[in-house]
């Protein structure tokens, strides 16, 4: 792989129950062996169907990230405090 080329990928397979393509993760099955699940299903696929893609290649397939503006929405955020101290703390 060329230092230039992006190492983050995300598992994708053609899922038969939600007939489209859709992210999977690894689970294990009754004897502890790992298996591939659709993400939105958990219907178990092929895993030599699996495909990795990177971030820029999910979003024709309906997945993407999201940064919502302003912060994760607490009417605090923005202020350095997400998890830093406790309120009692601030005083």
């Amino acid at each position: 792989m060329d230092a230039a080329e992006p190492t983050t990928a995300f598992p994708v397979a053609r899922c038969a129950t939600c007939e489209r393509d859709a992210l999977c993760h690894v689970d294990l099955d009754e004897g502890e062996r790992q298996i591939i699940r659709c993400i939105e299903c958990a219907t178990i696929a092929e895993p030599l169907a699996v495909r990795w893609l990177t971030l820029a290649e999910l979003e024709p397939i309906g997945y993407g990230l999201v940064l919502p503006e302003g912060g994760c929405g607490r009417p605090d955020c923005g202020g350095g405090r997400c998890g830093r101290s406790a309120p009692e703390d601030e005083a």
